[in-house]
This record gives structure tokens, sequence and C-alpha cells, in this order.
């Protein structure tokens, strides 16, 4: 033992003198400065001499520095254990272990806890800007959202320079008209704020849909670059928003050469590195960013996450780096896939005939319903034992729990994933998001021990499917209602990866592939190149049409009144999300053709989304007036169907719109464009009108067609509501899907 003064003066008693301990804490820091990466064991070894230090001098002076060697050599439970004990023994007077200990406690993944530890700093500093912007940050990605933009937004009034994150946050919030206004605001005032105007161009290219407006913002966004070596970040930047990844990587590249040991440049790098997922090839962007990732734990945690792909193949990324034409085969989340589906884990001994149904919400959208309705009727049928439904979110604050009464079941029975967890080998592997929803689903099918497991919507039935996978669940459902996914996102470079990861998964007997079309199901064989399969099939979309029934007039008379329109106008409709696939604006486009031609019709559009700002700028833009109606979103659009006289859709793609098969079931003909498998939902020129040509003269002259014979709509009306009835009946859906859930397709 050596006697040393603590901070008072006093000698004690301690295991390593504190001048020592500062010199070994100053040699590990060399080390991960240099790209060495300390001994686990070295580091368990100093912590009881760290934290003997700390409870001598109420200052902690060698804990603060060791909890951030720690956070840098991807150990966050240690440093945040370190930090948790040196809160109890050290004073605090600035406030700097407090938000030393929200980081690493955030870099476990557990944001909701240190919000907790935040809260008290911020309401004794409620004027600190970076308090307030960490908040912010933190309540966002526990789902609070309102909290978080009111964290922003107080941020940015204290100090400007939060106005570009407050704007970065309602573009993530999809707060489209409050975005649109803060970002137009912010562009006849950015007084050379770039990372301003860039958040503004964000905004724009996100809900906007004035391409002169674009690129007016762009041209102020490229003007207000300054003329330095920051430039090329700043276009990296630019493409990363356009998700153009090899461009913005290409950039930051430069970035590197022109500042080699500039922190932000290296971790940019190395962030759109990890996007891209090609960890083999681009290794060394990654390895090259994990000396200054102290103040960035989630990249620290990203970068661990690479260099463990990398050693599952016999690798790493120090090994990558040095030779990466050998490793360039390994990719995130592929080569993933390959890891789970070539190994062989023990089947799930099943807890009975039992049946777990996962979803990401029940917003309102098609598949959502879908996926209630088929829910609500296991449930009734008993044709399992127990059937289950687990959620990404519910919540009333973001709409997605807009079909929760369709399932028949109370809130508190709903199995809200936590997805707070330890994150294991292999999710690991993945992307942080997609590595935790993998590890939660995973951790409750082993606990729940479900037969089967029904997932719905990508990217959820990859993930979803890889964690039963992992958890051994004797069968896997994969039910998509689309066409490919790389037609539903044409200009994003993320669904043609999914393509190897649904090959790796379909290679598994436990798996199956169902689509909502014939024709969805042809696209899919096509796109993963496995022609005809038992492993691949359809299931047409069923609902319960006895809530869409044509109206009288009396009825019809009244709906449109409430809508502001005559009872005799003839009245053109529709009702989706506002999203760039459903072409709101060609949508405007075509309804301001036929008020050419026909003034006296009136057109209505129920629904929200992201674009629902820009649809009614392109209405008001050209006219419109109260001849064009937003209805918003609603709950009752089995009761407003009939007040049309003809149902309208200009998608670019679809695979089975739930829709078209609800308006002709309330006696309302439809107009639709002839992709995907729109075709299977009508009798093409007896129940519809399909639209082969894409413009908007196309649609209104397929509008005016039928708006000028009444008698082909009174006949489609009738044929139309005999035809749903017959072919889309949710018992044929249920009787059919039972099949593929039971093993008894053939």
């Amino acid at each position: 033992m050596v006697l040393a003064n603590d901070s008072s003066g006093r000698q004690q008693n301690q295991r390593w003198p504190l001048p020592a301990l500062q010199s070994e804490l100053a040699a590990l820091e060399a080390e991960l400065a240099s790209g060495k990466k300390p001994h686990v064991e070295r580091l368990q070894a100093l912590e009881g001499d760290v934290k003997h230090w700390a409870g001598w001098f109420s200052d902690g002076r060698p804990a603060p520095r060791f909890a951030r060697i720690l956070l840098r050599a991807g150990q966050p439970d240690a440093a945040r254990r370190l930090l948790e004990y040196t809160h109890r023994v050290a004073s605090d007077g600035d406030g700097s272990l407090s938000l030393l200990l929200v980081n690493a406690t955030a870099s476990c993944g557990d944001h909701a806890s240190a919000l907790k530890v935040l809260q008290p700093l911020v309401q004794a500093q409620p004027q600190n800007p970076a308090l307030l912007g960490r908040a912010a940050e933190l309540a966002c990605k526990i789902g609070q959202v309102e909290d978080g933009l009111a964290f922003y937004a107080r941020a940015s009034s204290i100090d400007t320079a939060w106005r570009g994150r407050y704007l970065a946050a309602l573009i993530a919030a999809e707060r489209a008209e409050d975005a649109l206004a803060e970002a137009r605001a912010a562009l006849r005032h950015t007084s050379g704020d770039t990372a301003l105007c860039f958040a503004s161009l964000r905004a724009l290219w996100r809900f906007g849909n004035d391409r002169d407006e674009v690129a007016r913002a762009r041209s102020q966004f490229l003007a207000q670059i300054p003329p330095d070596d920051s430039a090329p970040l700043w276009r990296a930047r630019m493409h990363k928003c356009a998700q153009d990844y090899e461009a913005a990587l290409a950039e930051l590249h430069v970035a590197h050469r022109n500042n080699p040991q500039d922190p932000s440049v290296l971790r940019e790098r190395a962030e759109v590195a990890l996007l891209l997922g090609h960890w083999g090839r681009d290794a060394s962007a990654i390895a090259a960013a994990a000396p200054v990732c102290d103040q960035a734990p989630e990249l620290a945690a990203q970068i661990a996450r690479a260099d463990r792909l990398l050693r599952a193949f016999g690798g790493s990324l120090a090994s990558a780096s040095e030779d990466p034409s050998r490793w360039s085969q390994l990719r995130s989340p592929e080569s993933v896939f390959e890891i789970v589906a070539a190994r062989r884990q023990p089947m799930l001994r099943p807890a009975g005939r039992g049946l777990v149904m996962i979803a990401h919400s029940l917003t309102a959208g098609g598949a959502e319903r879908i996926v209630a309705n088929i829910f609500r009727r296991l449930r009734e049928e008993g044709r399992f034992d127990w059937v289950k439904l687990y959620l990404v979110r519910l919540s009333a604050e973001d709409g997605s729990d807009f079909y929760l009464p369709l399932t028949g079941i109370a809130r508190h029975d709903v199995v809200v994933l936590d997805r707070d967890v330890a994150v294991e080998e292999p999710f690991a592997y993945l992307s942080q998001d997609a590595a935790r929803t993998a590890q939660a689903i995973r951790d409750r099918l082993l606990a729940d021990r479900p037969a089967v497991v029904h997932l719905s919507l990508e990217p959820l039935t990859l993930y979803g499917g890889l964690a039963a996978l992992e958890a051994g669940v004797p069968r896997i459902v994969l039910h998509t209602h689309n066409m490919r996914p790389t037609s539903l996102f044409p200009d994003s470079p993320i669904p043609p990866r999914w393509r190897d990861c649904y090959a790796a998964l379909l290679k598994r007997e436990e798996v199956r592939l169902v689509c909502c079309a014939r024709a969805a199901m042809g696209d899919y064989a096509e796109w993963l190149g496995i022609g005809a399969s038992e492993r691949l099939t359809f299931v047409h979309n069923g609902s319960d049409f006895d809530r869409f029934r044509p109206a009288d007039e009396a009825a019809r008379a009244q709906l449109r009144a409430e809508l502001g329109f005559a009872a005799e106008a003839p009245v053109v409709g529709t009702a989706f999300k506002f999203r760039e696939e459903k072409r709101p604006i060609l949508w405007i486009e075509a309804a301001c053709a036929v008020l050419e031609r026909r003034p006296d019709a009136r057109f209505v559009l129920f629904g929200d989304g992201p674009l629902l700002p820009a649809a009614k700028d392109a209405a008001a833009a050209r006219g419109a007036g109260n001849r064009i109606v937003f209805a918003g979103l609603v709950d009752d659009l089995h009761r407003r169907l009939p007040l049309l006289d003809l149902f309208l859709l200009t998608s670019s793609s679809e695979a089975l719109p739930n829709v078209l098969l609800e308006a002709q079931a309330a006696g309302v003909p439809v107009v639709a464009p002839d992709v995907g498998g729109i075709s299977e939902t009508m009798i093409a020129g007896e129940t519809g009108l399909l639209v082969r040509d894409e413009g908007a003269d196309a649609y209104a002259s397929a509008i005016l067609r039928a708006l000028d014979d009444p008698a082909w709509r009174r006949s489609a009306s009738h044929s139309g509501t005999e035809f749903i009835r017959k072919h889309f009946s949710p018992e044929r859906m249920m009787a059919n899907m039972c099949a593929v859930l039971l093993g008894e397709e053939a």
C-alpha cells in the first residue's frame, strides 16, 4: 500500500498512486488515437483503481477520463457503471459528470434513462441550448416526438444555430407543413448559415413538389457553401440527402484527402460507408473514425458491429483495410442473412398451436387494415390455440393506433416491442435500428414460443423473418403488400439490397413468401430469380364489405352537402397516403384537366401524408379553389365513399389496392392505371376503366368518358358490388391465408 494525499490534504490508503494511474490513462488514450484497441482485461483491471480515486477525491478526477476511454474502446456498459458509481460518490458542480453519464447511457441504447439523467440539468439550466438540444434528441429517439420538437424549438429560440437541427427534427417527424414554413422562412433569411440552408433544401426535397423552388434552394445552398476545404463535406451531405451514397462517399474521400485528421470528416465518411453496407470494401474509411468517436457513441457502436461481422468471417476491419479486395464481398445486411440462413438453430418447442402476427404499426394504410382484419378473424375462428399481435409502434400521438379498434383487442393486449435491449450477435452486425427490432422480436418469440409467425410489410418482413429464424420458429410467413420494393422506392439504394436477403431467407424450408396479388407474386419471382416455388404464393386481400354499400339519393346529398358540393354535381374522389408513389400531383393535374371541360365537376381527396402540402399548393396554383376539397384523414371512409360518382387512383406502383375493392363494394366505378395487380381488382371496361397512358390528359379522358355516360356508371355500380363480394370476400381470404399459415397450401 502507498500513502497519498487526497484533495483535502488527508493521507489515505490506495492501490495505485494517482500520477501513475494518470500516466496509464494517457497511455491508453495514445493507443486509441493510433487505432489500437486496449484489451478488455486491462480495462477491467483499472476499473477498481479508478473507482478508488473517485471515492477519495470529491471531484472524481480519473473517472470521467477513464469513462471516455471506455466509450472509445467500445465498452459503454462499463463506462455507464463507472459513471453511475462516480455520480454517487463525487460532486458534479458543473454538470459535466451527469452529461457524460447521459452519453454513456445513450450509447448503451437506453435513451429513456439517459433523458431522465439529463432532465435535472435542463431544469437547472433552462437557457442552455446545448442541453435542450440533447434532450430533444433523446426525446425523439424514445418516441416522445412532441417533447423533442418543443425542446428543439426552445433551443433554436435561444441560439439560431439550432434552427437547422429543429428543421431536421420536423422533417424526421414528417411535420410537412411546419417544416416547409420553417424552410421557406429560413431561405429568406439564411445570412450565410450553410447548415440551415441545407436543412431547408432537405425539407423542400422531402415535402415540396415545386421543382423550380427546389432548384432555387439547391442553387442557394451551393452558393452558401464556403470556398474552402469544407466544400466537399457539404456536397457529400447533399448527395446523402438524395440517397446517392456512392457519390457522397466519393466527396468524403476528397474531404479526407484535404483534411486527413479532421474528426468531422472521419466520422461522416464512416457513417456513409456504414450506410452503404460494403463493410469489407470500405473498411479503412470505417476504421479510421474509431479514434474520434468519443463524442459519437452510436457511431462507435456501429463501427464495432462492422468489425464483429468481419471477424465472424475470419477477418477484421484492420485486415480488410490492408486487403479490401479479399473482403469486398462482405456486406450488411446481406452477409448477416447468409450467416443465419446457413446455420441451424434448435427448433423452438411451441407452446401449443400459437400464432404471432407482427407489424410495424396500425397506421391508416391498406396493409395495416388487412393485418387488423386477419388478426381479428383468426382470434374469432379459433384455428389457433392463441394469437398475439406484436407492434413496433402504437401511439395515438402519431396515429399509429388508427386501426387498433379493428383488431378487436384492447391496447394493453398488444405487445409493443421493447427495443431498448442489449443487442447480441448476429443482429449486432445490422444497422442500429434494424438490430434493435430484430433482437426485440427474437427475445419475445423465445418467451412466447409460437408455432407460426406472420410478418407484414418490408423491411419488417426481412428483419422479423431473420429474428424468427434465429429463434427457431417452425413456420414463418412473410406477407408483402406491394410489387417488388425497387418499384415502390425507385430512387432509394436500399431496396435493391433486400433481394439477397429474401433469397437467403427463402432457402429455408420454414419460410413462405405471400404476395397480395398474382401480378405481385410474378414480379417477386422474377426479381428474386426463383421461378415457380411452393415457398412463394399469393392470397388476394379480402375485407368485411358489409359496411361498404351504395347509398340512396338522400344520403348522397347529405354527404355532398358536408363537403359544400351540390347534390347534382358530378363528384370524383380518392383516398390514399400522400406519398410519392401515389402521385398526388398527377391526380390534381388530371382533376384540373377535367374542370376545363366540366367546370361543374367536384373533386375530394381523403387522407394525409408528407406530400399533402404540395398537393394543396398545386391545386391552389391552378386556381381550383373550392372545386377540389382536401377532406383529411377519416375513420368512416365506408360512409363517405358512396357520395362519389367515380373513384380515381393515379399510383405509379400498386399490388392490390384495397381502396379500389372498397370503392366498388360501395357501388362506385373506378378509374386507375394498369400497373401491378390493379387489373385483378376490377372487370376492365365493366366495373372500372384502366388507364394505360401516363399523362394527366389520359386520366382526364377516362373520367370525362365515364361522367358523360350515366348508363355505364349505373351498370358498373351494380356489377362492381357483385364482383367484389364474390371474389374478395373475407372468408375466401381467410381460407387461403390459413392454408399458408398452417402449411396446407397443397
